[in-house]
C-alpha cells in the first residue's frame, strides 16, 4: 500500500500560530481509502493541522475553505500550491488596490482546474488562482487530478493539463488572472482579443459562432481576428464566421462593411482570405465593388480569390 510524504507540509506548519482545520470528504474511514490514508498521516505528523472526516459517495476531496477544493492528493508539483492555500487560510492576501475590487465585484462562478503531480505548468496556474478564492467567495474553484480521476477528465475530453473551464470556455496551460476576468466579467461581445484568440487556439472556433449568434453581435475585436498576423488565428476566425451565415446570414451580412474596410491594410495573403469572407458574407452588392478591385489589382491570386468570391455570392442569392 502506498505510503505518502508529508515532510513538506509538517516543514512548513511548524511556524503557525494557531491550528488550521480542514474538512476531508472520503469513502470509507479505513487505510483502504488513499484521501483518508493521506490526511491520517498528515493530521499525525503536523500538529498544527486538524482534520474533520466525513463521509461522500461523491468524488474525495480536501476541502480548505468553503469555496476550494482539491480533488487530489497533494504530490509532486502539487505539494507548492497546497501549502500556498493553506499559507492563505492562516493568513489571507490583503484586499487593496484596484485589482482587488475588481476579483471582488465578480459574480458568483464556478472555475474547474484538471491538473497532475508530474505537470510542470500546473502550480503557476493555481498560484494565479489562489487569491481570488480568497477575495472573493463568490468564486469556486474545483481542482481535480486527472491521474486520480481520469473518468472526470474524460467527461470535459481533457486532452492535456492545466486545464481550466470557466461555463463552455476553456483555457490550456498557462493562464493569467485578466483573462479569466475578462470571460467572468464582461459580456462576448466585449470579450478582450486574448480570450477570442485563446478560444480559436483552444479549436473553439464553432462554439465562439454559437457565442455570437445566442447574443446577436460580433465582439469588438472580431476584427483583429479575420484579420490576423497568424494563419491558424485566421482561419479559425473564419470557420466561426461560416457557421455563422449558415446560421443567421443577416448577421454575417453586417460584417461586411468591417471587412470591406480591412483589406486595403493587408497583405496578399490576409487580403485574400478577406475576399473570401466577402463572398461568404456578402450580398449582390458588394459584386460592383469586387469588380472594381479587379480593375486595380495586378496579383492573380487575389483577382482569382475576387472572382470565386462573386461566384459564391452570385450561387447564394
Amino acid at each position: 500500500m502506498k505510503s505518502f510524504d508529508t515532510s513538506h507540509v509538517q516543514t512548513w506548519q511548524k511556524n503557525l500560530a494557531k491550528t488550521i482545520c480542514l474538512k476531508v470528504y472520503v469513502h470509507q474511514k479505513n487505510s483502504t481509502d488513499p484521501f483518508y490514508r493521506y490526511c491520517t498521516a498528515l493530521e499525525t505528523d503536523c500538529s498544527h493541522i486538524d482534520i474533520d472526516f466525513e463521509i461522500t459517495d461523491a468524488l474525495p476531496k480536501i476541502q480548505i475553505k468553503e469555496n476550494l477544493h482539491f480533488h487530489s492528493i497533494p504530490e509532486g508539483t502539487e505539494i507548492q500550491p497546497f501549502i500556498s492555500a493553506l499559507t492563505y487560510k492562516s493568513n489571507p492576501p490583503e484586499k487593496s488596490g484596484q485589482d482587488a475590487a475588481d476579483l471582488e465585484s465578480l459574480p458568483s462562478s464556478n472555475l474547474i482546474l484538471f491538473v497532475s503531480p508530474y505537470c510542470p505548468n500546473c502550480p503557476s496556474v493555481i498560484q494565479t488562482i489562489l487569491p481570488v478564492v480568497w477575495l472573493n467567495p463568490k468564486i469556486n474553484l474545483t481542482i481535480i487530478d486527472v491521474g486520480l480521476f481520469p473518468d472526470e477528465a474524460e467527461k470535459q475530453n481533457i486532452q492535456a493539463v492545466p486545464t481550466l473551464i470557466y461555463n463552455d470556455f476553456r483555457w490550456t496551460g498557462p493562464v493569467k488572472i485578466s483573462e479569466i476576468m475578462d470571460v467572468i466579467k464582461n459580456s462576448p461581445d466585449q470579450w478582450d482579443i486574448v480570450s477570442l484568440e485563446r478560444m480559436l487556439s483552444e479549436g473553439k472556433a464553432i462554439q465562439l459562432a454559437q457565442t455570437i449568434l445566442d447574443n446577436g453581435k460580433f465582439p469588438r475585436n472580431f476584427d483583429q481576428l479575420i484579420a490576423h498576423e497568424l494563419l491558424s488565428v485566421r482561419l479559425g476566425a473564419m470557420v466561426c464566421v461560416e457557421y455563422i451565415v449558415e446560421e443567421n446570414q443577416t448577421l454575417g451580412q453586417i460584417l461586411c462593411d468591417t471587412i470591406w474596410s480591412l483589406i486595403p491594410e493587408a497583405n496578399v495573403q490576409v487580403q485574400g482570405d478577406l475576399i473570401y469572407l466577402i463572398g461568404i458574407c456578402g450580398t449582390e452588392q458588394d459584386i460592383p465593388k469586387l469588380e472594381h478591385m479587379t480593375t486595380l489589382l495586378d496579383n492573380d491570386d487575389i483577382k482569382e480569390s475576387i472572382s470565386e468570391a462573386i461566384q459564391t455570392i452570385q450561387e447564394q442569392s
